[in-house]
């Protein structure tokens, strides 16, 4: 078996330069001479074998959505997912982020403080998620690699490309939770004032696509030597997340007449664009055109296809090396997986009949439409494979067997790893050390099948609907597991749904949903469980309830949970960060 090893799996095995490294909070001085021992700045850039640790200290900062530790950092929502703020997922953890915090209604920004345990319950922190810590080391290694005497112009160049991105995917993921933030591009002296005010949205998304921009100059399309460089950034990957947040910026959230939401913070432009411009759909579209044009020109990146659907599916999130992985994150934790195992067990993000509902017949049919074949007595039976490798149903394979998700039946008998009536396959497997525990898996923070998606959403908009191209590219990811085409005739917002739908059935658990209900403005709901009635020999009764507990928004629905409120410290420190409306 070829053996992968990352140049980022020797991240906690740095100490030298994880000291040199320290943390700085948003507001404090940079410090230009790390504590501990005679390391410093000259120290770390006096080679490049140093250097290239300075940048993967950078790279350790980057997202990882699987829960590893228990700390507050190791952990979305506190061992829990996204998804379960969405209509795909829910959760049961007592003591986790969804209900304490947000079904409950009891999120307000200061949780995000500086040490205080109620951070450990955010979908995202202004602080405790240290985007600053990432951009900070990223900024200090593009300030400083010029000053290694034994590497070349070139490879130079492509290493500050590499802490571009990033300073880049921070700042994307600043973007879609709080719209507009202030813009650092640079190191912090202690003479410096503090931070710039907050940009507006626009210029926050201008400044992310200039970013990302001059850091595709600098990078190769791919990496060739995947044994020591996977997981480095790319020019594939910059395009592809250049096509993330311009899609972001066309959508209603920001691209509208009115902003989602009054307040200072919309007078000011600070969280919309200040009016609907068709042309930030236009430039989705030339991104995605740009984008493919290269692909086609260079290869090097593709859905997996084998031939078996099912394991294509796996292979294209999980895989170390896949083909379709533009941007992966990863942990080198000696745990690994072992934390997502328990985050199941304890009933965090499990699937909702929502999720289930929208995976079509295999046929393409969706189980609405009275010729599919769907027979609501037998309702898992020959439907998209890609439900089955997202959700574990009752009778489909499970650890050598077949799984009993009926009342009584052996997986509802584990505390609440099947509390709606199902459980989580994707990243969980079988959720054993075969699988799962212990392995080294990678987040696929952004995947080929997004872009296909992105393409076919933005061609139906400048166009006022969908295109045979917006088919062409809609389809892909349903070609991949052969699963029949989407229906044709379709209207612009009826394409429009279906390209959600089918964003959420390839893309569930890889924090997309969120952001493409935000994107478009859809109302949270309060999603939906099974209990099933019988025994091995099948199933004598159906039954579908609502799931618990129930989510405020539902009944007291608010646009201002679409983004995060901004910490009040950081609003107190006087340097123009209004506070995003609703939040107040």
């Amino acid at each position: 078996m070829k053996k992968y090893i990352s140049f980022l799996s020797f991240i906690l095995c740095l100490p030298f330069f994880m000291v040199s490294c320290e943390e700085v909070e948003l507001g404090d001085d940079f410090l230009s001479k790390p504590p501990g021992g005679d390391i410093t700045i000259d120290t770390v850039y006096a080679n490049l074998e140093n250097a290239n640790r300075a940048l993967t200290a950078a790279y350790a900062t980057l997202p990882y959505s699987l829960p590893w530790g228990w700390s507050l950092h190791q952990s979305v929502m506190y061992m829990d997912n996204l998804e379960s703020l969405t209509d795909l997922a829910s959760s049961y953890v007592p003591y986790g982020g969804p209900i304490n915090a947000y079904y409950s209604g009891a999120y307000a920004p200061s949780m995000d403080y500086q040490g205080d345990s109620n951070g450990k319950y955010l979908r995202y922190g202004f602080k405790k998620a240290k985007p600053w810590l990432g951009i900070r080391r990223a900024y200090t290694f593009i300030n400083n690699i010029d000053r290694v005497p034994d590497a070349d112009q070139e490879t130079k160049d492509r290493l500050k490309g590499e802490a571009m991105m990033v300073a880049a995917v921070h700042y994307n993921d600043l973007f879609r939770n709080y719209t507009g933030v202030p813009w650092v591009n640079k190191n912090f002296a202690p003479t410096d004032d503090t931070f710039s005010p907050r940009l507006t949205a626009e210029a926050t998304m201008d400044s992310i696509v200039g970013l990302i921009d001059r850091a595709a100059k600098l990078l190769p399309w791919q990496v060739n030597d995947i044994s020591n460089n996977e997981g480095r950034f790319t020019r594939a990957a910059a395009k592809a997340l250049k096509i993330r947040v311009l899609l972001f910026g066309a959508s209603p959230v920001l691209n509208s007449d009115t902003p989602y939401r009054e307040g200072e913070a919309s007078d000011k432009k600070l969280c919309w664009m200040g009016g609907y411009d068709v042309s930030r759909w236009q430039d989705v579209v030339t991104a995605c055109e740009d984008f493919f044009n290269e692909l086609q020109a260079n290869g090097g990146y593709q859905l997996e296809d084998t031939g078996n659907p099912r394991e294509d599916f796996t292979r294209g999130y999980l895989r170390r090396g896949s083909k379709e992985l533009l941007i992966s994150t990863r942990n080198s934790y000696r745990f690994r997986n072992l934390f997502f195992g328990q985050y199941s067990r304890f009933g965090a993000a499990r699937p909702t009949q929502e999720l289930v509902d929208l995976y079509p017949m295999k046929s393409g049919k969706s189980i609405t439409d009275p010729t599919s074949g769907y027979d609501p007595s037998n309702p898992y039976i020959n439907r998209d494979p890609r439900l089955y490798e997202t959700v574990i149903v009752n009778g489909d394979a499970y650890r050598g067997r077949t799984a009993e998700l009926f009342n009584g039946g052996r997986e509802k008998r584990r505390g609440l790893i099947a509390a709606t009536g199902y459980m989580q396959r994707k990243f969980y497997l079988d959720g054993n050390r075969a699988t799962s525990q212990f392995s080294v898996i990678q987040w696929p923070y952004l995947r080929l099948s997004e872009v296909y998606l992105s393409y076919a959403e933005a061609l139906n908009e400048v166009n006022g609907g969908p295109t045979a191209l917006a088919y062409e590219y809609l389809n892909k990811t349903r070609e991949r597991v052969d699963v029949g085409p989407a229906p044709t005739g379709l209207t612009l917002e009826t394409f429009r749904k279906e390209v959600l739908d089918e964003r959420a059935r390839e893309l569930a658990y890889e924090d997309v949903r969120l952001f493409d209900i935000i994107r478009w403005k859809i109302p949270f709901i309060q999603p939906h469980m099974v209990k099933l009635q019988g025994s091995t020999s099948g199933i004598t009764n159906i039954e579908y309830f609502e799931v618990e507990p129930r989510r405020v928004w539902v009944d007291q629905w608010d646009p201002k949970w679409y983004f995060c409120g901004f910490p009040p410290d950081e609003i107190n420190k006087g340097y123009g960060l209004i506070q995003n409306p609703g939040w107040e």
